[in-house]
């Protein structure tokens, strides 16, 4: 019997989905302070990912990780990871 009230079901929090989308926006700030060429190829594509998850985890509302933002956006509803 599935649980009909999975922590993957509950509707996210605005402060939780606001501060996820500043995370986003901080690191792309933190790229650009500590500039690419200090950071190296790796490091800047490592913090752009991340900057990228946490934007579009915030934006869409992506309950758990927001590491899993990124691949949620390619699987199908019922794929969907989620990791909490």
């Amino acid at each position: 019997m599935k649980n009909e009230k999975s922590s993957a079901r509950l509707k996210p929090l605005f402060v939780g989905r606001m501060s996820r989308v500043l995370f986003g926006l901080g690191t792309f700030a933190l790229i650009a302070a500590i500039g690419p060429s200090t950071l190296t190829t790796w490091g800047t594509v490592a913090l752009v990912a991340l900057g990228l998850s946490f934007l579009i985890g915030g934006l869409m509302g992506n309950p758990g990780c927001e590491l899993t933002a990124i691949p949620n956006l390619l699987l199908s509803e019922k794929k969907k990871v989620h990791c909490l």
